[in-house]
């Protein structure tokens, strides 16, 4: 993923206006010892989401649309890169977190998806 914008400035706490949940994927065996994702939410939490910017690319002949948003929560210790973020019903998967002014009030997630199209 690309440098695309930052985490700037301080966020007003009136821009926190839109729900999201924060969780992870397990993997556990089932009882016939197969593999088994299950979606483990950490949390439901107010959020401010800013688009970052978007990247098309070409692999294996589709067209793959990568598109990046920054959510900025209050500060969590607990939200790691690697978890996703459910907004408007697309997971997003947080690849770089950023404190705002290293203060631990505020907590940027830098958070991407990925779709294809084949033609």
């Amino acid at each position: 993923m690309r440098g695309y914008k930052n985490f700037d400035g301080t966020p007003h706490p009136g821009d926190l206006r839109h729900r999201v949940e924060i969780g992870y994927t397990e993997s556990a065996a089932n009882e016939n010892g197969y593999p088994e994702e299950r979606d483990v939410v950490l949390c439901r939490v107010w959020a401010s989401a800013t688009d970052a910017g978007n990247q098309h690319y070409r692999s294996a002949d589709v067209m793959n649309t990568e598109a990046v948003v920054n959510f900025t929560i209050r500060f969590r210790e607990d939200v790691k890169p690697g978890m996703w973020v459910r907004f408007r019903g697309d997971k997003w998967i947080i690849s770089t977190l950023g404190e705002y002014s290293f203060q631990k009030t505020y907590l940027g997630l830098k958070a991407s998806i990925a779709k294809g199209v084949s033609g």
